[in-house]
């Protein structure tokens, strides 16, 4: 028996012929913890049931074991305790001293094992989310679930806007910064934290957030004059107003306060600062405006 991982798991010899036909779902996307997941297995539908191969989990971090005899795989998640035992075309599957019932069986399709949905949010303890209208799985494993409930229902501005610059975001800048001197900055609409710039000497982009993912969607090189020299992708609208937070390279303190404002304020940094994400502080009287239900 041989330890597998997920982005190559099965043999040309472990095709089966199936009961029940697969075809491939148009389009669908799967996001994973805020990470689009590209994978030559896409997932497909059976019996008007959505299925995703296990193959597209790499970001659960899950190990899978092959059993050829028996049509079995063994997986293992991280920290969990209870092993999970599928088998091919089977409704059932142990998950430790449980049975788990599936809506649809686990299948073999183009080398690849496929569960449904339902399946994976019971086995796992993942939130899953189906957005037809955008024909998008959503996946958060249960150790981020709190963190996207603050970032989407919080309360805490402060909270939610750092979860916002830290989540991971695969689109990167092709403009660049042309200053000498370096400084960092982060400017946010009043009230709101899943829309946000990220400055780097002169060089702003414009990130927001939707349905998990972080898209870069506008950035441009400023001028002194206020004016963009380079820009790509569509520049949003000017917000009424906007906070700001900005940290000197070398300096390890905070300056911030309402785009402006003549009288902005500098603080230092805790010692236990050590992120960029730490320079976001409150602003006081300001309240979050941009939570969602």
């Amino acid at each position: 028996m041989k330890k597998i991982f997920l982005s190559s798991m099965l043999t040309l010899s472990m095709l089966l012929t199936f009961a029940v036909p697969l075809f491939a779902a148009p389009s669908i996307q799967l996001v994973i913890n805020s990470e689009v997941v590209h994978s030559d297995a896409p997932p497909v539908s059976v019996a008007g049931r959505t299925m995703v191969p296990l193959a597209s989990l790499k970001p659960l971090k899950l190990n899978l074991v092959w059993n050829a005899d028996k049509k079995t795989v063994t997986v293992n998640a991280p920290g969990a305790k209870e092993i999970l035992v599928l088998t091919i075309d089977k409704k059932e599957a142990s998950y430790g001293e449980k049975t788990l019932a599936l809506d649809v069986p686990a299948q073999l399709n183009k080398n690849r094992i496929v569960v449904p949905l339902r399946f994976i949010s019971e086995a796992f303890k993942a939130q899953v989310e189906w957005k037809a209208d955008k024909n998008t799985v959503i996946i958060r494993s249960a150790d981020q679930v709190k963190k996207y409930k603050k970032l989407y229902q919080g309360a805490d501005l402060v909270a939610a806007r750092k979860i916002a610059v830290n989540l991971p975001s695969k689109d990167e800048n092709t403009l660049h910064n042309t200053e000498e001197g370096v400084y960092y900055q982060y400017i946010f609409p009043e009230g709101e934290a899943l829309r946000y710039y990220s400055v780097v000497g002169n060089l702003l982009t414009y990130y927001e957030i939707k349905d998990d993912v972080k898209h870069l969607v506008w950035e441009g090189v400023e001028e002194d004059s206020g004016k963009y020299t380079k820009e790509k992708g569509k520049r949003p609208p000017v917000d009424k107003t906007q906070y700001f937070f900005l940290k000197e390279r070398v300096d390890n303190s905070v300056t911030y306060g309402k785009v402006g404002a003549k009288k902005p304020v500098t603080q230092a940094l805790p010692d236990s600062a050590s992120v960029l994400a730490d320079i976001i502080v409150s602003i006081s009287g300001e309240v979050r405006k941009d939570q969602m239900k």
